[in-house]
């Protein structure tokens, strides 16, 4: 195949030519769709309720106290895009290899089907190759033998994608037209690196292929549309701050996006293409991510944030305050095997997502899609879980905390929903160091009026409160058991 590889051709090698799957989505019923207000549970162990549904009890006047959870969707926020995870080299593997084409078609229709039992919008993709791929080699679109260099990109290819990744990919947009692709690079050849080489990590980039780096993207994106990918937004670097496969500074980020990629793009008509800045973790927001925004006011249109270390609501309000029009997205997460279901939880559901969102997020992604029983394949990174499991042998799935966490808040989200104020308590979530101890929360209003309210328990004891929609001050007692997720859905009016 050549870079110009038709969309029916990898729709084709992805066994979806002509086919359409319908979905009956598990988390929804004629009722919800009807106006009737719904609960979703989840328990931390993942057993006792999965995805449980049940009808909310009446609504009734009430006075709310402190410790309710008070929904005003006249408070609103930030539009609310979506949820995904990453289509690494590893997970598109495990779905090429070890799961047949109907039950690939069945996770992904699962997971991107508008409307559908996840209903995702987002899918993050690598620009090139990353540290989750099934070669112990990496690679990028334009490698070199030691010693050459190629500044007109000559030798620019995504051959080397052709095999499993495009087709992975192009069956997500196939399932969803609309889906939002962010793609986000490793590293750029090894050619335009200080050191020659990228497979040692913290390298840097050598300034004079600034330039020749730029039109890379130029490439890049030139070529997946032409196989039928559209990417909706870039970030320049995986991890800049901290460099495991190369080192930005500030002012090396701010000046590559204001001078060189944000002009590029615009000049081949990517111009709508969304230019996040950092891809690092939270706790690099105001020493890292600030100063590369105020550098970069003509083309940096959001910020891209990893959920390790740092916390949300510091990190989301300080940039909102300061740069209200940049869109914020949390684009990378995941949970260890050495952590705890409960652990998980409290990270993924009330840390992780629902403090992102209520701190200015639009969308929340996490990392691997899929992986193998045993986390592979990966380069170096054991333990790591991604929101599915699938056998290697059998192709049996299974769906961790990860897929959860997202999953209720996106099943009944529409589009063009946005966040709004509801009450939450408890301690800031800070990383993988400090979890959510009560009930922590975000909430989103549907254009129809309904309201999403995304709930986790943090405390080590039950938790009986009230939630009361402020429109009509009017709601209903609930209880929540500890390190349970749950969903509450009610049309307007209720």
């Amino acid at each position: 195949m050549t870079d110009g590889i038709s969309r029916r051709t990898l729709l084709r090698a992805a066994g979806l030519a002509g086919l359409a799957v319908p979905l009956a989505a598990a988390t929804r019923d004629s009722a919800q769709a009807a106006g009737t207000a719904l609960r979703i549970t989840t328990t931390a162990n993942l057993t006792t309720k999965v995805m449980a549904k049940s009808p909310l009890p009446a609504f009734a006047h009430l006075i709310p106290g402190s410790s309710d959870v008070v929904v005003k969707p006249t408070e609103i926020y930030q539009q609310f895009l979506g949820c995904g995870a990453a289509m690494t080299d590893s997970a598109a593997y495990v779905l090429a290899n070890y799961m047949t084409a109907a039950q690939r078609s069945a996770l992904l229709t699962e997971l991107y089907a508008p409307g559908g039992t996840c209903n995702w919008g987002m899918l993050r993709i690598c620009i090139g190759s990353a540290d989750f791929r099934a070669e112990s080699t990496g690679y990028t679109y334009d490698d070199m033998p030691t010693g050459h260099t190629d500044p007109a990109l000559a030798n620019f290819s995504i051959a080397r994608d052709e095999a499993y990744i495009l087709p992975a990919i192009a069956e997500v947009v196939s399932i969803n037209p609309g889906v939002k692709i962010l793609a986000c690079p490793w590293t750029p050849p090894a050619w335009m690196l200080a050191s020659g080489t990228f497979e040692n990590g913290a390298c840097t980039l050598n300034g004079k292929w600034m330039s020749a780096y730029a039109q890379y993207f130029v490439k890049f994106l030139q070529a997946y549309h032409a196989a039928g990918i559209p990417v909706w937004g870039v970030t320049v670097q995986n991890e800049p701050v901290s460099g495991w496969f190369m080192k930005l500074s500030t002012a090396e980020e701010a000046t590559f996006i204001e001078t060189y990629l944000g002009p590029a793009l615009t000049a081949a008509g990517f111009g709508h293409v969304q230019i996040l800045a950092m891809d690092n973790s939270w706790a690099s927001s105001s020493s890292y991510l600030e100063p590369v925004l105020g550098s970069a006011p003509t083309y940096a249109t959001g910020a891209a944030y990893h959920g390790y270390v740092g916390e949300p609501s510091q990190a989301g309000k300080a940039i909102h305050s300061a740069y209200p029009a940049m869109g914020q997205h949390a684009t990378e997460y995941r949970s260890l095997t050495s952590q705890s279901l409960n652990f998980q939880m409290g990270c993924m559901a009330g840390g992780y997502t629902a403090q992102s969102v209520a701190n200015w997020a639009q969308s929340v992604m996490l990392w691997n899609l899929a992986l193998d029983q045993n986390g592979a394949p990966n380069q170096n990174k054991p333990g790591r879980i991604p929101v599915v499991t699938v056998n290697h042998t059998t192709g049996a799935l299974t769906r961790r905390t990860g897929y959860y966490a997202l999953t209720h808040l996106s099943a009944f989200a529409q589009p063009g929903a946005v966040a709004c104020h509801a009450s939450t308590f408890g301690r800031t979530y800070s990383g993988d160091s400090t979890l959510p101890n009560d009930v922590t929360t975000a909430a989103l209003l549907n254009p129809d009026g309904s309201i999403v309210l995304y709930a986790y328990n943090g405390r080590s004891t039950s938790k009986t409160f009230h939630i009361v929609d402020a429109r009509t001050s009017r709601g209903t007692k609930i209880t929540m058991v500890p390190g349970e997720l749950s969903t509450f859905t009610w049309p307007s009016g209720q």
